[in-house]
């Protein structure tokens, strides 16, 4: 009668081992979180209004992130294409006095947070998207370029990558597809 016992509690560890399972699981990646244990959160370490440059300031995306002539991408401006109008305060927000003391006074650059940061095997052509397929920003970059402040920066504990306004492979896919682009690998892993 003993050996019975045991046989018929074999399965115990299992069904234990599985509603453990699934309640870390539903810890770690469950939607009920605003944002999951496994992601962080960050701050851009200044407030940027993307807004007050294009609106209030009448200025386009290209006037801080442009092609350079041997054809490669600026990417995110360093302080000195700040500096050209940010020599001396643009105001009194304490933005923008945060702003000069930091990192306009001490010519410090900008720790800037990337939202679209990919993987280094990878290789985006900004020249391709906006010279030959005269794309807009916003064709990729959503409305980012549009925003009041930065938007936090949510990023995977584990691989660091960004989360939001992250560009995934699918959806280069399916717009290479859309326009009949070419997919081969090669063309953006390296």
């Amino acid at each position: 009668m003993g050996q019975n016992n045991e046989k018929n509690l074999g399965w115990a560890p299992f069904v234990i081992g599985f509603i453990l399972a699934f309640c870390v699981g539903w810890i770690f990646f469950g939607k009920h979180f605003a944002v999951p244990p496994l992601y962080g959160k960050l701050h851009q370490p200044v407030l940027f209004s993307h807004e007050v440059h294009t609106e209030s300031a009448g200025m386009t995306c290209e006037d801080c992130h442009y092609l350079e002539p041997n054809g490669t991408w600026s990417g995110i401006p360093r302080l000195d294409k700040c500096i050209e109008c940010h020599e001396e305060p643009q105001g009194e927000t304490k933005a923008e006095i945060e702003f000069i003391k930091n990192y306009v006074e001490p010519r410090k650059e900008i720790p800037w947070l990337v939202y679209s940061r990919q993987p280094k095997n990878v290789f985006f052509s900004h020249a391709a998207h906006l010279k030959i397929a005269r794309f807009e920003c916003k064709v990729c970059h959503k409305d980012l370029g549009y925003n009041d402040k930065p938007p936090v920066y949510v990023y995977s504990r584990l691989s660091k990558y960004p989360q939001n306004y992250v560009i995934v492979m699918e959806d280069c896919m399916r717009c290479h597809k859309k326009f009949d682009a070419p997919n081969y690998c090669f063309t953006c892993h390296k």
